[in-house]
């Protein structure tokens, strides 16, 4: 049986650049763990004329199929916002996992990952990795591995092997309200003071059994960013989403 639904962003973000993160927050995008294929699928296009033309197109889809031993997970994001010729934000992602169940704390992992973002100067991103996921307790995960990293800058190429460490971490206060928080760490092999880190906090709050309020704040740090770029880029964004 597949599971969608849709997300209407709504009220204001805010955030000192465009947020596509270099570090793709996996765990918070997997579904739930019924066997079979379940997804979530969003289309969202924005079109103003007045003074100048401003145009928005958006598209989220996440498909996931379990059975007892394997798991697939496929993320697609792209994001674009333009107005008068200029690109506010152009950025995507591609990102595939193929997940063996050993026993039910430990999963071995593979993936590979495809990412843009030229406004943040990254050309073309490319990662490909292998590691392991133990489920610490029923809503706590550690995730553990080693990655190749492949980075298309304007002025240069950066090819690195980075270990990603990742936590996640979900509270559930009855059945109206949630939080889960996921933070992720990827030093540099090469040099341990290279690295990118990364944290998406959600607070859920479930009005009924198909709608919900979400508030999620979002924060990337990098200490070797492109020229030009900050260190420490943060997001806001409060959403409602229905599910059916």
């Amino acid at each position: 049986m597949i599971k969608k639904s849709i997300f209407l962003i709504i009220t204001f973000i805010f955030h000192t650049l465009s947020l596509s993160s270099q570090i793709v927050n996996v765990d918070s995008k997997r579904q739930s763990e019924e066997k079979g294929l379940s997804g979530i699928t969003e289309f969202k296009f924005d079109f103003n004329k007045s003074v100048q033309t401003d145009w928005e197109f958006s598209n989220i889809t996440y498909l996931q199929w379990d059975n007892e031993k394997w798991s697939i997970l496929l993320l697609n994001e792209t994001n674009l916002d333009r107005a008068a010729g200029i690109d506010f934000s152009n950025d995507g992602y591609q990102h595939l996992r193929i997940s063996k169940h050993l026993n039910k704390i430990y999963t071995l992992e593979s993936y590979l990952q495809n990412q843009y973002d030229p406004v943040r100067d990254i050309k073309n991103r490319k990662l490909a990795g292998f590691g392991v996921r133990f489920k610490l307790i029923k809503t706590c995960f550690l995730g553990l591995s080693t990655l190749y990293e492949k980075e298309e800058l304007t002025n240069e190429t950066i090819n690195d092997i980075r270990i990603s460490t990742s936590l996640q971490i979900k509270f559930d206060f009855g059945k109206k309200l949630s939080l889960s928080t996921t933070t992720y760490y990827q030093p540099s092999t090469k040099n341990l003071k290279d690295s990118k880190s990364s944290n998406e906090t959600v607070l859920l709050i479930n009005l009924n059994n198909r709608l919900s309020i979400s508030n999620t704040l979002s924060t990337n740090y990098d200490t070797n960013p492109a020229k030009d770029i900050p260190n420490l880029i943060y997001s806001f964004e409060n959403g409602l989403v229905y599910s059916f």
